[in-house]
């Protein structure tokens, strides 16, 4: 036997390795054989044709396994001008199997083994001779070089395919680092709206499921009794599909409060006793609202090459959980600003209202009315609601205009008129400084500008008279002549919506006139009931007369 160097082996964790190492030696002439540490052949050369059939016959299998055995390796000699290469293969430090190579001379194809091979395997000796030739270029010398070689090429390839895992790790890292930084910075822009929470929280579930390998995200947040509502409490809002979400209020409370005292990633692997389809896990992060659970970030279904939750979708989906809880405290905080910006304004407008005891309710049937134009105008829901508050504080600057003025009954005087011409203007300059405001001034300004240019204060016409006035300046016009007023009393509907059908394109814009004259009146006309109830009720009692003795 040939000396051979200090054993070592082929370190491979994927194959990789193995598969360059013996295609290279296909380049170089050399057959080689893949076995297990028994010896069973677990892949052949790749020939094909007679010298593919000769690899596969009975005695290069046997004298191949029995290489195989030979568990320290090195250069054997085969049969007489063969020898046999024999390689370890290591995957995480225990041996696998090993690669064993033949290297031939032109006396190994004259041999009688050769023959006797060739024979049993019904080949013609001769044609197989010839094609085997071109390879039979190798000694005993040269086979122990060729091992060491071998060695040398394995161990370089083993490097290559190490620092491509650490690249691609790292790669992979970095990935990962720049889609966590990218979803926390599009979740911290995206915090700024806090009138849609829903849609805030679809986004994140949305870019969360995107970012990680789960088929499905949700948040589920359980109901509450606080006063400021934050628009999320006793919601399910889902990304992806998943059957599980109506179990969620049937289970989700007990788990919330069993983790109040200490919050906590939990990964839940049944619900209701009931096993969990797909991956079997459902990750679930505690939502925190004024330091107390108020629901949770769920996602499920995972995917890919690891379907288990790893310490990554924990820390992401933790991240998102923590934004979700600070855009619920801070949608809390805003619902109740708002609600009781609107309740100042509410009670201004009825402040104002109350001075003139004909205009009971207006302001807030205006801003109904004006709601529900916008609506049919093709307006969304949140702008519609703007342009309500702006028929809410409309008539706002009439604060200003002397009681004498707004109740005088009969004909104003010029100057009287002027007084009640500068409301707009001065109920501009009440609200201007309310940065809440700011959107729906324009409505309070020139809601009394008319399409043909005769308004006033400032004579705008058409299409330079902003959406939001034109359409309170409607809402308006109606609620007056549908009005009882010191002067006259409320007109009959039909007129009324015959004088806006006349006045479309003069006074009013044509298109809105169109949709009003459709519009459903049933919660105006409701409204108009209970305002005139309230008046009603208002109206100081008549005195007394006394009886005659």
């Amino acid at each position: 036997m040939i000396p051979a160097p200090p054993p070592s082996a082929i370190r491979d964790n994927s194959g990789q390795a193995v598969g360059a190492l013996r295609r290279r030696c296909a380049s170089l002439g050399l057959p080689t054989w893949c076995c297990d540490n028994a010896g069973l052949i677990l892949a052949e050369p790749e020939d094909t044709g007679p010298v593919g059939l000769l690899w596969s016959s009975s005695a290069f299998t046997q004298l191949i396994a029995g290489a195989a055995r030979v568990k320290s390796g090195g250069v054997a000699p085969a049969f007489p001008g063969a020898w046999t290469i024999g390689l370890s293969e290591e995957r995480r430090r225990s041996r696998t199997g090993s690669v064993v190579a033949l290297a031939l001379s032109p006396e190994a194809l004259e041999s009688d083994f050769f023959v006797r091979a060739c024979t049993d395997a019904a080949l013609d000796a001769h044609a197989v001779r010839r094609l085997l030739l071109p390879r039979a270029r190798y000694t005993a010398e040269s086979g122990a070089s060729l091992r060491d070689a071998m060695l040398w090429m394995a161990q370089d390839l083993a490097h290559v395919e190490e620092s491509d895992h650490t690249s691609a790790a790292f790669t992979r890292q970095l990935s990962d680092a720049f889609e966590t930084i990218d979803l926390l910075y599009s979740l911290g822009r995206s915090m700024n709206d806090l009138a849609q929470p829903e849609q805030f929280v679809s986004t994140l579930a949305a870019r969360v499921r995107a970012t990680l390998s789960f088929g499905w995200v949700a948040g589920w947040f359980a109901p509450t009794d606080m006063v400021e509502s934050d628009g999320l409490c006793g919601r399910t809002i889902l990304s992806g599909q998943t059957a599980l979400a109506a179990t969620f209020d049937d289970v989700l409370p007990a788990e919330l409060a069993r983790m109040a005292g200490e919050p906590r990633a939990t990964v839940l692997d049944s619900l209701n006793g009931a096993p969990i389809p797909g991956s079997g896990q459902v990750l679930a992060l505690p939502v925190m609202r004024s330091g107390k659970p108020a629901g949770f970030m769920l996602a499920g279904d995972k995917f890919g090459s690891d379907p288990q939750v790893s310490s990554y979708d924990i820390q992401l989906l933790e991240a998102a959980a923590g934004y979700v809880g600070a855009f619920m405290e801070n949608a809390g905080l805003y619902a109740r600003q708002r609600a009781l910006s609107l309740g100042v304004l509410e009670s201004l407008t009825a402040a104002i209202d109350a001075k003139d005891t004909y205009t009971c309710g207006h302001s807030q049937r205006v801003a109904h009315l004006s709601q529900q134009l916008a609506l049919a105008s093709g307006m969304g829901v949140e702008q519609a609601e703007r342009v309500r508050i702006a028929g809410l504080v409309h008539d706002v600057g009439k604060i200003g205009v002397p009681e004498a003025v707004l109740c005088k009954s009969g004909k104003l005087t010029e100057e009287e008129f002027d007084a009640i011409k500068k409301h707009p203007e001065m109920g501009y300059k009440i609200l201007k400084d309310l940065p809440l405001l700011e959107d729906i001034l324009p409505g309070v300004l020139y809601h009394h500008e008319r399409w043909d240019g005769r308004g006033y204060p400032h004579g705008i016409a058409g299409e330079a008279i902003p959406p939001i006035a034109r359409i309170i300046a409607l809402a308006d016009t109606f609620d007056a002549m549908s009005s009882n007023r010191s002067y006259r009393s409320a007109m009959a509907r039909e007129r009324v919506l015959a004088e806006i059908a006349k006045c479309a394109g003069s006074q009013f814009d044509p298109a809105l006139a169109a949709l009003f004259v459709k519009i459903d009146l049933r919660e105006f006309d409701r409204m108009v009931a209970v305002h005139a109830a309230q008046q009603a009720a208002s109206a100081p009692a008549a005195p007394a007369m006394k009886m005659a003795a």
